[in-house]
């Protein structure tokens, strides 16, 4: 029997064109929910060769869903807002928020704490922090309370460091947002909102393989340090966002799920 558990829900997915996200938001259709996708360019994924259909918003159409797709710079208030008003006017009231999108976006090399320049600084910021903030308040007036639920998308690395202390300012804005996510389920639990994080550790995206030899990921070194000893894949992420974003967890808030594999038990 198929498993329909959001039939009826609204969902939103930034980050949605490619990658992890796309991932979510087709999992989410595939369980009956009608899903919102956004992204800063809705055919990054398709030009990356990530899929072979004309787009992420006509495979959640074939799957029988509805689907608004919205091309937003979501680290901009304003279009974050005009987003998630968008959505809720096309699909109805939002039951689920994945904030996905962000990333380790600069150059690795300038990447380390005392050389990461101003720029890179508030770009990390803006679409790792600010983006996520900017649709979690735009959609909490227009959630379905109780039973509304936020999953941010956050990093291992804002447990533990990179190895040679890389990437300080991209895990230090997902540290902001698993703080602040924290703040949110305190903030909404009295009306019925949940707010939780997942952490992904090495998740190997089509563009996340295209980039790996250059910043030196996805090495049998790395693999061998993982006590599943193999790198995390798009659907071994998708069960922690159903979980978070279905009935399952409704007395679970204010967590983080760690998506890595073990990453981060054997030391090195």
């Amino acid at each position: 029997m198929t498993n329909r558990r959001l039939e009826g829900k609204v969902a939103i997915v930034t980050g949605a064109a490619g990658g992890m996200g796309r991932g979510y938001a087709l999992h989410l259709a595939k369980l009956g929910a009608d899903v919102a996708i956004f992204d800063k360019d809705l055919d990054a994924g398709k030009r990356a060769g990530e899929y072979e259909a004309e787009s992420v918003e006509q495979e959640i159409r074939d799957l029988g869903q509805r689907v608004v797709a919205v091309q937003a710079d979501l680290s901009r208030r304003e279009e974050a807002q005009a987003a998630v008003e968008q959505a809720a006017r096309e699909l109805g009231s939002i039951d689920i928020l994945v904030n996905n999108a962000g990333g380790a976006i600069t150059p690795a090399e300038r990447s380390y704490a005392t050389t990461s320049p101003d720029d890179d600084m508030a770009l990390l910021i803006n679409v790792n922090f600010l983006s996520a903030v900017y649709c979690c308040q735009a959609a909490v007036p227009l959630m379905n309370r109780p039973g509304g639920a936020i999953i941010n998308i956050v990093t291992f690395g804002a447990f533990a460091g990179d190895s040679k202390g890389k990437y300080a300012v991209y895990s230090g804005a997902k540290a902001a947002l698993l703080t602040y996510t924290r703040h949110l389920a305190v903030e909404l639990g009295p009306i019925g909102i949940r707010a939780n994080c997942v952490a992904p550790g090495l998740i190997h995206t089509p563009r996340v393989a295209a980039a790996a030899a250059a910043r030196g990921m996805g090495t049998s070194d790395q693999a061998g340090a993982i006590p599943l000893r193999r790198f995390g894949k798009v659907e071994d992420m998708v069960g922690a966002i159903e979980f978070l974003g279905s009935d399952m967890s409704n007395y679970i808030t204010g967590e983080c799920i760690r998506v890595t594999g073990g990453l981060g038990l054997i030391s090195l």
